[in-house]
């Protein structure tokens, strides 16, 4: 068995190698093969290797072939394809867009129907797949707030698109289903933020009623720097930071990381950190911040 450049192989070339029907249904009974798709197997070995992000790619690759000459990733699976950071996006379909064809929905796969001119389709490696800002516009028109500005924020850090371009993607689709939601997520998109984390750190911060934060802030005393900060309150001189999983696990890390803040409150600097399940109880970074606030407007 010899799979193509994507892991994948097709029933034809498997029988031409010598293999029978029978055989594949015997090789997929004993789990070591995998039928993506009518007529398109993988290496059980090779699935079972693979992440969540890596699996849906490859679906997405397997199901563009048995469809039509003009489908075209689209939506999360697009996201998938352009290597767009997510946060728990929900990857149990693949998502393509058929134009003129017959929307459909099922375990697998979401078709969508919307018209889709060519300056809107991109290639890479012969993957015909939606360019990135009609991407990350038709993700913002079908994921809640937190995840679009995840994927939006990705997009924009990774400099291959720009909130002008984003902006103009949305106004382009301005008739389609979930276009208020897409425009309300891209106001909120900002390259800046640096992970999954950091966004949905702005976004609980403006939930919460804080003032808004410069972001990436190089602080310095003199000429001497200090350290580059992921949130920065300049008024009372407060830094915020967010600290992503796994991030301390190395204990020489946690040194230099208490030394960078002992270095910062030195020079007159608050410094509150938080963590992902500060996220989902958010108030307690509020608070964190508030008293912050007091003990720098009382040093006044």
């Amino acid at each position: 068995m010899h799979p193509d450049s994507d892991g994948l192989m097709t029933r034809a070339a498997l029988l031409a190698m010598g293999y029978t029907d029978t055989d594949l249904q015997r090789l997929c009974a004993a789990e070591e093969l995998n039928r993506m798709m009518p007529g398109i197997y993988v290496k059980r070995e090779l699935l079972d290797s693979l992440d969540a992000r890596q699996k849906h790619r490859l679906a997405t690759i397997a199901t563009l072939r048995v469809n039509a000459a003009d489908a075209v990733a689209s939506h999360v699976s697009a996201a998938v394809l352009h290597g767009l950071d997510m946060w728990d996006t929900r990857l149990d379909r693949v998502h393509l867009t058929i134009p003129g064809g017959h929307g459909r929905t099922n375990a697998g796969l979401h078709v969508h129907t919307t018209a889709l001119p060519e300056n809107l389709v991109t290639t890479a490696d012969d993957i015909r797949m939606t360019t990135l800002d009609r991407t990350v516009c038709d993700c913002a028109r079908i994921l809640d707030l937190d995840h679009a500005v995840v994927l939006g924020d990705s997009a924009l850090r990774s400099k291959n698109v720009s909130m002008d371009h984003l902006r103009a993607a949305v106004e382009a689709s301005a008739r389609l289903g979930g276009i208020g939601a897409a425009r309300r997520a891209v106001d909120r998109m900002n390259g800046l933020s640096e992970s999954p984390g950091e966004s949905i750190s702005r976004l609980r911060m403006a939930e919460f009623g804080m003032p808004e934060p410069v972001l990436q802030q190089v602080l310095r005393s003199g000429e001497r720097f200090l350290a580059r900060v992921d949130f920065y309150w300049r008024r009372w001189r407060i830094a915020g930071e967010f600290d992503g999983m796994g991030k301390y696990d190395d204990r020489a890390v946690v040194t230099k990381e208490k030394i960078r803040e002992d270095d910062m409150r030195d020079h007159g600097l608050e410094v509150i950190r938080w963590g992902w399940k500060d996220l989902w109880d958010f108030g307690r970074v509020r608070d964190k911040f508030d008293r912050a606030r007091l003990r720098a407007e009382r040093r006044r």
